[in-house]
């Protein structure tokens, strides 16, 4: 998994009114290593259940800000969709409400796309492999 370096100021998550008020970025940590951890088990209890035979996890984080959700299955299949940026009311942990700058990350809407075993040139097959080698350039290169 690629993540962002939680140490970098983003432009989102943010309160409106104040980009330097940190809670939004304790917020964002908190639940990123929560879904992680979550998204870990998962994984793992499919490998426990006998339903994959290995499960491999690896997460680095990269000094990037996301604008697009991307998942690579086994790079034949890629799901992708791009954040779009909202402005809403959020609670933090305090209770005040905030308006805040954020992304919709679990109501991003998500194109499949296949590579395509007759063509190089495919759409499909264009689409995953140069996201693959999106992701594997900045995994080798910028992520620690």
């Amino acid at each position: 998994m690629l993540l962002p370096d939680p140490s970098l100021p983003l432009p989102y998550p943010r309160v409106k009114e104040d980009p330097d008020d940190s809670r939004m970025r304790t917020r964002l940590r908190a639940i990123t290593e929560t879904h992680t951890a979550s998204l870990i088990g998962a994984l793992r209890d499919l490998q426990t259940e006998g339903l994959v035979p290995f499960v491999d996890v690896r997460i680095r984080q990269a000094p990037l800000t996301p604008t697009f959700k991307l998942y690579l299955f086994n790079a034949e299949e890629a799901l992708h969709g791009m954040y779009e940026i909202i402005e809403r009311p959020l609670e933090l942990e305090d209770a005040e409400v905030v308006t805040a700058l954020d992304v919709l990350g679990l109501g991003a809407t998500l194109t499949h796309h296949v590579k395509d075993p007759a063509g190089a040139g495919a759409p499909g097959t264009v689409f995953v492999e140069g996201m693959q080698q999106w992701f594997d350039s900045v995994w080798n290169h910028l992520a620690q």
